[in-house]
């Protein structure tokens, strides 16, 4: 998750100073391409109010879900991001049988 020091760390969407008790949006660094547009904002805290107006929203979402989503813990969870930038964890259901 994101690294975020309350009073110096700034929201990766508007450039200001996240403070405690805000609402966040953090995620882990899941995206490794540098010259990806999205890049930047993977492994920041942004305010929840910045990610539900930007526009590239959904594809953050989308991209989040393809990556990060896709792995599975130890403990047979993975974790989804929502359009609004909740994050959820689930059990990953094993295949059934035929």
């Amino acid at each position: 998750m994101a690294l975020i020091i309350f009073g110096k760390s700034r929201c990766s969407l508007c450039g200001t100073v996240l403070a405690a008790g805000e609402d966040l949006v953090a995620t882990t660094h899941f995206i490794a391409d540098e010259t990806d547009p999205l890049w930047r904002y993977s492994d920041s805290g942004m305010h929840r109010r910045c990610f539900l107006a930007w526009e590239h929203r959904p594809n953050f979402v989308a991209k989040y879900n393809a990556i990060a989503g896709q792995h599975v813990w130890g403990n047979g969870t993975r974790e989804r991001m929502e359009l609004d930038g909740t994050i959820v964890v689930e059990p990953v259901r094993p295949p059934t049988a035929r």
